[in-house]
């Protein structure tokens, strides 16, 4: 069985944190208020430092899963994350109907399970789906690529197409391709895998500080108030992409002590599991302070509301893990093969 690796599970739960707090930002009034001043500059610039969420939970999926060809290998982790995704909406499709007042018929709420929005994030499930289809493929790609300049090259073109045109206010590049991103995100993770790049933790951090600081002042910069007038980037985007390479070379190969091995290991167990359920916390909690919806409140507000809801829905994650595992075993299990 591979050994797991503390560091990988110190960026998945990473990853979850910066998930819930992306989210955060969706229910905290920082769409709806004027882009002015330090403290929604220092808002801004720790959301887009939270928008890597996807790119981190990606490049890991490439990181670890990249040097498999064979497609029975490939697709035997799919049916846990399906059972998974399927345990999540047994619990969400109750609540939003009954307690969330999100009433739907029978067949509205079938639909929704087969379309993947039965759970409020599952559209993630939905693209993780298409990725593993044509994971060995890709695989097979990546493994013929065995000179550094050439697997560089894949590299660049992918950037190319899906992060290179939005990455500025002018086309600079078509942006037919750009909705592939997530290939981009897995092959990146592969040249990781395949470089291992060292890299000082401390300098990564910094990095991707930085840019998201940057991106930060270019919001606020950029508009007399109203965000929807402002620089936006998006998952896809290149500096969103920067950020997401400088957190993970930062992380993936740091050395963790002994002692939160299994702290790490139980957490990351969580991290699918809450991220489908998030939202359930998410729709209750941050319309208990409504008075706190304002910058000025928005540090305490991650603190005594988004800083719980990863925790609750952390937990709840682990409950669906082991629930899943008691229903889905399998003699080959790899403790590390997902990417949440």
């Amino acid at each position: 069985m591979p050994k797991r690796e503390p560091a990988l599970d110190l960026l998945r739960c990473t990853a979850f944190i910066f998930v819930v707090t992306f989210h955060s930002f969706l229910n905290n009034g920082y769409y709806f208020a004027p882009q002015v001043g330090i403290s929604m500059w220092l808002a801004g610039s720790f959301r887009w430092l939270s928008v890597s969420c996807i790119g981190l939970y990606l490049m890991l999926t490439g990181y670890l899963k990249s040097h498999r060809t064979d497609a029975k290998a490939c697709y035997r982790g799919l049916p846990p994350v399906l059972l998974g995704y399927l345990l999540a909406a047994m619990i969400s499709i109750p609540i939003r109907h009954f307690v969330f007042e999100d009433v739907q018929s029978l067949r509205i709420w079938c639909e929704r399970l087969f379309n993947f929005s039965a759970v409020s994030y599952g559209w993630y499930v939905e693209m993780y789906i298409g990725l593993v289809l044509l994971m060995p493929f890709v695989n097979m790609v990546l493994e013929r690529l065995r000179d550094t300049k050439k697997l560089l090259a894949f590299g660049m073109v992918m950037l190319a197409l899906t992060a290179l045109p939005g990455a500025t206010p002018w086309p600079i590049f078509p942006d037919y391709w750009r909705g592939v991103y997530p290939l981009t995100f897995y092959v990146l993770g592969a040249i990781l895998r395949r470089l291992q790049p060292k890299v000082n933790p401390w300098l990564g951090i910094a990095g991707a500080v930085s840019v998201s600081a940057i991106l930060g002042a270019a919001t606020i910069l950029s508009t007399d108030g109203k965000l929807s007038e402002a620089l936006i980037w998006e998952f896809p985007d290149l500096w969103i992409v920067l950020i997401a390479v400088c957190l993970f070379t930062a992380v993936y190969r740091v050395r963790i002590p002994r002692a939160f091995h299994s702290v790490l290991a139980f957490c990351a167990g969580g991290c699918y599991g809450g991220y489908l359920l998030s939202y359930l916390f998410d729709a209750w909690c941050y319309n208990l302070v409504p008075g706190w919806k304002t910058p000025s409140k928005y540090g305490w507000i991650f603190l005594c509301v988004t800083v719980p809801i990863a925790i609750a829905s952390l937990l709840l994650g682990v409950l669906l893990e082991r629930v899943a595992k008691g229903l889905w075993v399998h003699k080959k299990r790899d403790p590390q093969n997902e990417s949440m």
